[in-house]
């Protein structure tokens, strides 16, 4: 009777196991295909907005040193990608360092300006660490204000990232990814 019941019992952890098994091996196969799955969608975006813009600018010290202390700064250059053609890139912000403890606060407009004169135009908001460091690595969002010709109901937003050496102001990079869209 005992090697009765213990045949019985390794049979039953037997089949406890192979349903374990059977049940694991099904959610893996379903975790791979949606993980498969999620990994096809994101290698698939294609983003409508792809910019990218080097200019130089100029800084002054903004007049609201209690509020602000930091400088108001005007840029110009060069701005390529999608949706735009090759095109000029005008800027004007604010850069504060009392808004935000331990950040720079950036907040400006920009204008791209093709061959033809369609423009699209841009507000962003961005923050960077301050930091004893030259180098700034500021990112935000941007947000499509419209635009003239082909962009005038343009609409959209993204993520935007600059790079300035606060020694260098000829050589000023910003990179802008997201989406546009036509409403009119």
């Amino acid at each position: 009777m005992a090697g009765f019941a213990h045949r019985w019992s390794a049979r039953a952890a037997g089949v406890a196991a192979a349903a374990l098994l059977i049940a694991g091996g099904t959610g893996g196969a379903a975790l791979a295909v949606d993980t498969d799955r999620t990994a096809t969608a994101a290698a698939t975006y294609l983003p409508t907005v792809e910019i990218t813009a080097n200019f130089a600018v100029v800084a002054t010290t903004h007049p609201d040193v209690a509020g602000c202390d930091g400088y108001v700064v005007k840029g110009a250059g060069t701005a390529t990608g999608r949706p735009i053609s090759s095109s000029t890139w005008s800027q004007d912000e604010v850069a504060c360092t009392a808004t935000i403890p331990g950040k720079y606060d950036i907040k400006g407009t920009a204008t791209m300006t093709e061959a033809d004169g369609d423009k699209l135009t841009i507000s962003y908001a961005l923050t960077a660490p301050l930091t004893s460091d030259t180098m700034v690595y500021s990112s935000g969002t941007f947000k499509i204000t419209g635009g003239s010709g082909n962009y005038q109901f343009a609409t959209g937003s993204g993520k935007m990232h600059a790079r300035v050496n606060l020694l260098d102001h000829d050589h000023v990079s910003s990179s802008l990814i997201g989406e546009i869209q036509y409403l009119g």
